[in-house]
Formats: structure tokens, C-alpha cells, sequence
């Protein structure tokens, strides 16, 4: 749990300043200098919380995507922290599924953030059986949609257990997808 707090307090922590000081380039990941890492990760949630409420939605900023603004990190934070909740309840062999609204916003974002990065992988066409949504990425004919529900096609596209399966490519494509840089 303390390296999970570590990592994503470093995440909201380094969205924290590029929001508020509105930096156009890369910054470290802050690193927690105190004993109780769990203070630290909710000081950093709450300073990222306070600056977003106050922000200039669609001010630019530095981040992963083509066009950045800090409307891009109020979402990537959304699924960021939402997928993480799953990994901390799924350490403790609990997960609850994704809240709909972190899984429709990955399911989005992933058009957006993660597709352009993969390589050598077909048309994929997603359907979330629970909310009647549905999800296409790519040119061409997808074949077969992929269903499930949208918690359970989220998780199985950040490579988190999920009886959802992919086509052979995707798999293997978001399987050994790196992480953007911390």
C-alpha cells in the first residue's frame, strides 16, 4: 500500500504543480519527505483537488496528449485515482468494479491517451453490455465486438485481471504497454 500511495501521490502531486503554476514541460514527480506516507498522499489529493476547483479548465499545460489543457488532467486524474481505488481494493481481494463514471472516462480517454501509443494492432470495437455504450478504436472493420461490462473492458485495457478478452494483438499490445513517464 505505501508504494502505491507513493506512486499515485506523485502523480497528483506533479498534475498539482503543472495545474497550478501552468508549466508547459515535464516536471519530477514529488516524493514524499515524510514518515506517514498516507498524510502525504491526502495532502497532495486535496492540493490537486483545490487547485482544479479554482483552474482555467482550458488553460494549456504539459502532459501526455496532443494539445494539453488542465481539462486533459482533470480526467486523468479521474481514471488515474478510480484504477488505483480497484488495485488497493484488489490487494486485499475486494475490488469492487470500476464507478461508471471512471470507466466511461478511460473508456473515452483511451481513444485519446493510450491508442495512439499502441502498435501493430487492428480495429478493436468495444461494448459495455451494462451501460449500452460502445467504443471504437481504429479505422476499418473491427470484426467481433469486444463485451463486457465498462468497468470489466477498462480494467482488461490497463492490464488488470478481467474476464474480458482481447483479440491476440491487443492483448499483447496493452500487455506490454509502459507506462507514460512518471
Amino acid at each position: 500500500m505505501a508504494g502505491l500511495l507513493e506512486h499515485l501521490g506523485g502523480i497528483v502531486g506533479r498534475t498539482s504543480l503543472v495545474c497550478r503554476d501552468l508549466l508547459t514541460e515535464r516536471v519530477s514527480a514529488p516524493r514524499p519527505d515524510e514518515a506517514d506516507i498516507a498524510h502525504w498522499y491526502e495532502d497532495r489529493l486535496n492540493e490537486v483537488l483545490d487547485v482544479f476547483r479554482s483552474a482555467d479548465r482550458e488553460a494549456p499545460v504539459w502532459g501526455f496528449t496532443e494539445h494539453p489543457v488542465i481539462g486533459t488532467w482533470v480526467t486523468r486524474m479521474v481514471v488515474e485515482v478510480g484504477v488505483h481505488r480497484w488495485d488497493a481494493e484488489q490487494a486485499f481481494d475486494e475490488p469492487s468494479p470500476l464507478l461508471d463514471d471512471v470507466a466511461i472516462t478511460g473508456l473515452d480517454e483511451f481513444g485519446i491517451m493510450w491508442f495512439p501509443r499502441l502498435e501493430g494492432v487492428g480495429t478493436l470495437a468495444l461494448t459495455a453490455t451494462d451501460l449500452a455504450r460502445h467504443w471504437h478504436y481504429g479505422d476499418g472493420d473491427p470484426g467481433a465486438p469486444v463485451e463486457g461490462t465498462a468497468s470489466d473492458l477498462l480494467l482488461r485495457l490497463m492490464s488488470r485481471p478481467s474476464p474480458v478478452s482481447l483479440p491476440q494483438d491487443w492483448a499483447d499490445a496493452v500487455d506490454g504497454l509502459p507506462p507514460p513517464p512518471r
